[in-house]
């Protein structure tokens, strides 16, 4: 007869019920501690950087050393936690993935001092827009324009860092890491309907070629100065090399005026055109470049955006491609909370497993909120279609309902109203719920502390000199 679990003592009903559904994955009962005194950490409200030495001090019943163990050295795997809220996610009746979703491939930098952490070295960080010491991961999200959940992260270990620099075993360049994202998504069972990533994944031939071969959709992004192989005919007039220099020969009647709108009902124009480049891009060929602008007269950089597909033509239509591919901002929407709630970047950690568990503990906590806290609306539209994506419009503003005349305006320029879930993205709540959980469910856990660093003991007050006497 096995022996029975030993008890933890109860923390609150929604952290336990959720909890109790990854209680098989720790086999000591410390660990099945540890796991909800660090979650109700990270979603209690942010007074301090979510250290562990910040978390043993807010949460009640927490011990500095029983979560460092937790995080450092316990014998539990962080991949089986994922693949567990994963498939808690997917059973979910109203919020589970579809195959009319994208998986959304990119990457987050944080700077980070000293040398001491394994992954930490001179690279760019993204949050900086410049090199800096500092760690980069590459994330997996899915997103359909009216809710998002983020399915997979794999630390990027950089060269510097290793034995043999870029020819050792351990190395992978981010465009690897990704593939092995869309691999964990489909070896999970979550279904989606094509790959949406930026230019630094875009211009990556061997990731490209991938796609091709597992026959997996993708609309990725290319820079302007992307350049491509042909032979000149005549010097005096040679043929564009660059997506930009296809662009600006385009007459002014080639682009294609779109309107839509967002979640107040205001327009927002853009210039939607095909281009063909050399051999290699095409609507006729294998892949199409479809680019976007809110001035093709200027055709500026920063508002400017180039798109390869290998959706054809009949599949989707140039405004459709970026309708799909504007379903990336999504993944923005979602390192807002992580990194300034839930305390993503938040670790004093040196190991690269402490620090990747702790990433997908940020992401069990996030998930926690978006299952706990989102309730059904209404049932699933099933006019829903491929070649019509939701529109991912500002998913932390609150939802206006559409006048009767802009009603009228989106169903003339074939713009479905974007659906939402309730308690999508909230707002200035009280607790660290970035997807809407109701405020009370951790209330009671509430502490009230000194502005002092918790951790710390307080300073005892100086005493005074007496009146009179003279300065030390």
């Amino acid at each position: 007869m096995p022996t029975p679990r030993k008890a933890i003592p109860p923390t609150t009903e929604a952290i336990d019920q959720f909890c109790s559904q990854f209680d098989d994955l720790f086999c000591r009962s410390e660990e099945r501690e540890a796991v909800r005194q660090y979650l109700i950490g990270l979603l209690l409200p942010r007074e301090h950087n979510k250290t562990i030495v910040e978390l043993a001090a807010i949460v009640p019943g927490a011990r500095r050393q029983a979560l460092h163990h937790f995080l450092h050295d316990a014998p539990w795997d962080a991949e089986a936690l994922n693949a567990r809220r994963l498939a808690l996610w997917q059973a979910h009746p109203w919020l589970g993935p579809h195959p009319h979703g994208v998986l959304i491939l990119d990457e987050t930098g944080d700077p980070k001092r000293g040398s001491r952490i394994v992954l930490a070295a001179q690279q760019y960080v993204g949050k900086l827009g410049h090199v800096a010491n500092g760690v980069v991961a590459v994330t997996s999200h899915w997103a359909d324009g009216t809710r998002h959940v983020p399915v997979g992260v794999k630390p990027y270990r950089p060269a510097s860092r290793l034995a043999k620099g870029r020819k050792d075993p351990a190395f992978h360049t981010k465009p690897d890491l990704a593939w092995q994202l869309i691999e964990d998504a489909r070896a999970a069972g979550i279904p989606f309907h094509l790959v949406v990533a930026d230019s630094v994944y875009g211009e990556h031939a061997q990731l490209e070629g991938r796609l091709f071969a597992a026959q997996i959709p993708y609309v990725m992004g290319l820079k302007p100065s992307h350049g491509t192989w042909q032979e000149v005919e005549d010097e005096a007039h040679p043929p564009a090399f660059t997506p930009a220099e296809a662009a600006q020969r385009l007459p002014r009647e080639a682009w294609q005026r779109t309107v839509r709108y967002d979640t107040h009902g205001q327009e927002l124009v853009r210039y939607i055109a095909e281009l063909e480049l050399g051999t290699s891009y095409g609507p006729t060929r294998g892949v199409r470049l479809v680019a976007a602008t809110l001035d093709p007269a200027k055709l500026k950089p920063e508002s400017t955006w180039y798109l390869a597909t290998s959706l054809s033509v009949e599949q989707a239509r140039p405004e459709v491609v970026y309708e799909w591919y504007r379903l990336r901002d999504w993944i923005e929407h979602f390192y807002q909370p992580v990194k300034h709630e839930l305390g993503w970047a938040d670790y004093q950690l040196r190991p690269e497993q402490a620090i990747v568990r702790h990433w997908q503990l940020v992401l069990l906590a996030y998930t926690f909120s978006l299952l706990v806290g989102a309730l059904p609306t209404a049932e699933p539209d099933p006019s829903r279609t491929a070649d019509q994506p939701d529109q991912p419009d500002q998913p932390d503003q609150p939802d206006q309902p559409d006048q009767p005349d802009q009603a009228e305006k989106k169903r003339e320029h074939g713009v479905q109203p974007t659906r939402r879930v309730a308690g999508d993205a909230a707002s200035g709540a009280g607790v660290a719920l970035p997807v809407g959980s109701l405020a009370d469910l951790l209330a009671t856990l509430v502490e009230q502390r000194p502005t002092a660093r918790a951790g710390r003991a307080p300073r005892p007050p100086r005493p005074r000199a007496p009146a009179g006497s003279a300065p030390a």
